[in-house]
C-alpha cells in the first residue's frame, strides 16, 4: 500500500519503501519466552525480567521520538523511513514480548497480590509506550510537508522542537525507571519537567498563530502537528508517573 504520491516520486520514495501498515509480519518466535504456568525459578526473577525488557522497550520508543523530531525539522526523508524500520524490528518486537509476559503471568501464574498488581501495570505502561511509539510514526509521516527555517543548522529550529523531544524522551525515561526501580523520585521529577514542556508548547503556539497566513497555514499545519504530538507524548509520561506517586 502507496499512502502518498506514485511509486517514482522521488521527493517521497524514502517514506515510501515500506508500505504501512503492515499486519502479522513481526518476526518473533513465543515459544523462546520460556513461559510456564508455574516458575521455574523465584518469581522476583522473572518479574525482574519482565522489567529489563520494559526498559529496553522504553529506550527504543524514546530513541525513535527523538529521530522523527530530528527528521522533520531537517526534512530528511531517509532518517524518517528509518524510524518505520526501527519501529517494526525492535519496537513492535519489544512490545509483543512484554504483552505475552504480562499475559502469561497475570492469567496462568498464581501469583500474589503485590506480584500481579505489579505485572498489570507493566502492562498498562507497555501500551502507553505503545501510543507514543505510534506518536512518533505519525510525526515522521509529516517530514516531507513541513519546512522550517535554517535547516541546515544542527540541533537548531525556530520552535524548538529539538529540546521539547529530548525532555519528553527524558521524561519517558525516568516515568519507567520510577516503576522498574521502585523509586518514586523519578516519578516526581518526571511531572516537574513537564513545565518545561508547557513553556515551551505554549512558545510555539503563540509563534504559529502569530505568524500563520493564508500562504504558509498548510505548512504551519503540519508543524502544529509535530509540537502536539510531542506534547501528548510527555502527557502520556506523566500518565506513568501518576500511577507510581
Amino acid at each position: 500500500m502507496k499512502l502518498f504520491g506514485k511509486k517514482g516520486d522521488t521527493a517521497k520514495k524514502g517514506i515510501e519503501k515500506v508500505a504501512r501498515p503492515e499486519a502479522f509480519t513481526i518476526k518473533i518466535d513465543p515459544s523462546k519466552f520460556n513461559l510456564a504456568t508455574s516458575p521455574s525459578g523465584p518469581v522476583h526473577e522473572q518479574l525482574e525480567t519482565l522489567k529489563q525488557k520494559l526498559t529496553k522497550l522504553s529506550s527504543n520508543v524514546e530513541n525513535n521520538l527523538m529521530l522523527v523530531i530530528r527528521a522533520s525539522t531537517k526534512k530528511n526523508n531517509d532518517l524518517a523511513q528509518s524510524a518505520f524500520e526501527f519501529d517494526k524490528e525492535y519496537i513492535q518486537k519489544g512490545k509483543f514480548e512484554v504483552e505475552y509476559l504480562c499475559l502469561a503471568y497475570s492469567c496462568f501464574q498464581a501469583l500474589d497480590d503485590e506480584s500481579s498488581r505489579l505485572v498489570s501495570m507493566a502492562r498498562d505502561i507497555m501500551q502507553k509506550l505503545e501510543l507514543i511509539a505510534v506518536y512518533a510514526l505519525n510525526i515522521a509521516d509529516k517530514t516531507d510537508y513541513i519546512r522550517l527555517e535554517n535547516i541546515e543548522v544542527l540541533h537548531k529550529d525556530e520552535y524548538d522542537l529539538k529540546p521539547m523531544g529530548d525532555i519528553t524522551a527524558e521524561m519517558i525515561k525516568k516515568a519507567v525507571e520510577a516503576f522498574v526501580s521502585g523509586n518514586s523520585k523519578h516519578a516526581s521529577e518526571t511531572l516537574d519537567m513537564m513545565k518545561e514542556i508547557e513553556e515551551i508548547y505554549d512558545k510555539a503556539i503563540k509563534k504559529l498563530k502569530g505568524e500563520v497566513t493564508d500562504e504558509n497555514i498548510t505548512n504551519y499545519t503540519g508543524i502544529l502537528s509535530v509540537v502536539e504530538h510531542v506534547k501528548m507524548s510527555a502527557d502520556i509520561s506523566c500518565d506513568i508517573a501518576r500511577m507510581l506517586l
